[in-house]
């Protein structure tokens, strides 16, 4: 051996290694740096040294260094260490001292989420130093290393190997160390894959609590299999905290996982009158080997203002359809009102308070408008053309809208005094319906056919042309009735009901502004408007009917062409009418006394129609009809053990008519009984 500094040399080299290592993990690219601290103890062996033996007892060392994880191959490891070793010798009072720098590369075999086997090899450079003499040699090496994990960033290791400082010393060694993971925790598992977010419209708002806006796809990058992952998304002001839209057991390494983002915004955002973009942050929290650990994802996030709406489904109308609105329940409960003051009746409430409504829109002098910029003629033809669409307080202030706005008004003043609507569709127009609360049969006895109406699922519609204001009701009526026949014969017409789309599509609270409306339809002038359009609607629907039952009861004594004049006027809320016809028959006609009944019930006197659906039963016992009438007189009379009594009499004659009062069998205060009091008041079956 020589004198000389390059001893020295080795050791400033190998104090130049850390440093190199942690640029070196910013640089390359790796999924971590594993940073090793490692004791080993070594006992001499003479593989082709024969006295090796001989020459050396058993030492011991220290090493340092790092292995890199690779993007890919993820199962490489590619590093290199620095260390010293202490070696005493035989016969002499020096010891043999060894600095050595290696390369190192391994294969790592995982056995589940915390212990790996990993096969090393080593090749360098190594200076040893023996009684003031130093000399280089080659330096090679390798080792069976088994790592346990403790946390993410630390791990213990042991192991042992063969190492060889080339023409001096051969060694078996065993070593126990420790290792910190740089990369480890630092750098954030999950790489998105794919992330698709689509603009935000406010009016919908709710619907995003439960209907995406967008997904992503979350691949696991980092080293390790990831627990309890949930998914966050949160937008500061329009939205209270954040909302979970997906949860994973176990995201393995490798694998990549899929979600819609739901949100669940609060009301502030229907006060965005302009579009902004702002910022959504989407929060992954897991656990990695009992370690909880969060990642945050940030997206600009586009929201329209507050009117916009695309026509990729009609339904979405629904949730302008804001039947609480005070401005809507004022003007909708004043015209209701109207209703109440005319004498006149006919088919039923629905039908009276869809006119009445109907007509106060030129009253109140509301217009028919077409925007050119926001024409649902031309936009619905463009499934994701923006429009803007008015709230029903606003299409009432302006008093002007086109027909989404008329229709989504017409239907929100219906809803909030209690008339189930729908919105029909066909190419490139929307329109209002409303539901009669009829069964398609007395619908069909009361109109001489359903042609003009509209039947989906035992419920009968009226369709009303909601722009064909100058028309008055019964114009518009008729015009509906037209298109949606041609249209419907094509496959070209819809019919979406309000209620139903609201469970996709919730209504919102009108953003309002803090606009009041202060003026109404004048009453008088609507009471006139009304009663006239009522009146000729009633002479129109009854004069060839009431003709040619007038001409059969003057050519005959037969009692049903009466019984049938007085069903004909009290299907038209000509009640004092009807009942004078039933009483010329009624000690006569089970139908008839059956049909006096009804008039007492719907005025009501309840006491007065079960003395009348008795005194039909004494005339007719097996009566269904008057069956039907005992059975709800006695209910609303709170007798529930005599209707239902009454109700299994009907049941067991006509399954079909009773099954169509089913809440005449539940008790008093039950949800049925409570759902069923519009029904119960209203329905009405004529005994023809």
């Amino acid at each position: 051996m020589r004198r000389d500094s390059a001893c020295r040399r080795v050791l400033r080299l190998a104090a130049s290694v850390a440093p190199l290592w942690l640029i070196a993990a910013a640089v390359l690219p790796a999924q971590q740096l594993d940073l090793m601290l490692t004791p080993q103890f070594l006992m001499p062996v003479g593989l082709t040294i024969e006295d090796g033996p001989e020459l050396f007892r058993p030492g011991f060392g220290v090493r340092a260094g790092g292995l890199y994880t690779l993007a890919s191959p993820r199962w490489l490891r590619v590093g290199g260490d620095v260390g010293v070793d202490f070696i005493d010798t035989e016969n002499t009072e020096s010891a043999l001292s060894m600095i050595a720098l290696h390369g190192a590369a391994g294969v790592a075999i995982p056995f589940g989420e915390r212990l790996e086997l990993l096969p090393l090899l080593y090749a360098g450079y190594a200076q040893s130093l023996w009684a003031g003499m130093t000399e280089g040699q080659a330096s090679v090496g390798a080792d069976v290393q088994l790592g346990f994990r403790i946390t993410p960033q630390f791990s213990l290791s042991a192991g042992g190997g063969l190492i060889a400082r080339l023409g001096l010393f051969e060694g078996a060694r065993a070593y126990i160390g420790a290792s910190y993971g740089v990369g480890r925790g630092l750098r954030e598992p999950f790489s998105p894959a794919e992330i698709r977010v689509e603009p935000i419209f406010p009016i919908l708002y709710q619907f995003y609590d439960h209907g995406p806006f967008g997904s992503l796809v979350l691949e696991n990058t980092g080293p390790d299999t990831l627990s309890d992952v949930r998914l966050s998304v949160f937008v500061s002001t329009y939205m209270d905290s954040p909302r979970t839209f997906a949860r994973f057991d176990r995201v393995r390494r490798g694998e990549q996982v899929e979600a819609e983002l739901l949100a669940l915004f609060n009301n502030r955002i229907l006060g965005i009158t302009e579009g902004e973009r702002v910022t959504a942050e989407i929060t992954v929290e897991y656990t990695a080997l009992g370690r909880s650990s969060t990642q945050t994802i940030r997206e600009t996030l586009q929201i329209h203002n507050r009117n916009a709406l695309t026509w990729d489904d009609d339904r979405k109308a629904a949730a302008f359809v804001t039947a609480r609105d005070p401005n809507v329940l004022r003007y909708a409960r004043n015209t209701a009102g109207v209703v109440d003051d005319s004498p006149l009746r006919a088919i039923n409430t629905n039908f009276t308070i869809a006119m009445a409504l109907f007509e106060s829109f030129h009253t109140f002098g509301i217009t028919y408008v077409v925007d050119p910029q926001s024409a649902y003629e031309e936009l619905s033809q463009d499934a994701f053309a923006l429009d803007f669409v008015q709230f029903p307080a606003q299409t009432l202030e302006y008093r002007a809208g086109d027909c989404d706005d008329l229709a989504i008004l017409y239907n929100a003043l219906l809803e909030s005094v209690g008339v189930e609507t729908a919105f029909i569709t066909t190419p490139g127009h929307i329109y209002s319906a409303f539901s009669l609360d009829m069964w398609p049969d007395d619908a069909e006895r009361t109109f001489g056919s359903l042609d003009s109406l509209i039947v989906e699922d035992d419920t009968v519609w009226l369709p009303l042309e909601i722009t064909a204001l100058r028309q008055g009701f019964i114009g518009a009526w008729e015009t509906g009735a037209r298109q949606w026949r041609e249209y419907s014969a094509t496959g070209e017409a819809a019919i979406h009901l309000t209620r139903r789309a609201w469970q996709v599509y919730p209504a919102v609270g009108s953003p309002g502004d803090g606009v009041v409306l202060t003026t109404l339809p004048d009453r008088d002038r609507l009471l006139r408007t009304y009663s006239d359009r009522l009146n000729t609607f009633i002479t129109r629907s009854i004069h060839d009917r009431e003709q040619e039952l007038l001409r059969r009861i003057r050519s005959n004594a037969d009692v049903r062409p009466i019984n049938a004049l007085g069903v004909l006027y009290a299907r038209h809320g000509l009640y004092d009418r009807a009942e004078e016809q039933f009483l010329r028959i009624a000690t006569r006609s089970a139908s008839a006394r059956t049909n006096l009944g009804n008039i007492a019930y719907v005025r009501p006197d309840y006491a007065d129609a079960l003395l009348h659906y008795q005194q039909a039963l004494l005339i007719e016992p097996d009566s269904t009809v008057a069956l039907l009438g005992a059975a709800k007189a006695h209910y609303q009379l709170n007798d529930h053990g005599a209707a239902a009594a009454a109700y299994q009499r009907l049941a067991a004659r006509d399954e079909t008519l009773a099954a169509r009062h089913a809440w005449i069998a539940g008790t008093a205060g039950t949800d049925t009984a409570r759902a069923s009091s519009t029904e119960a008041t209203t329905r009405m079956t004529w005994d023809e």
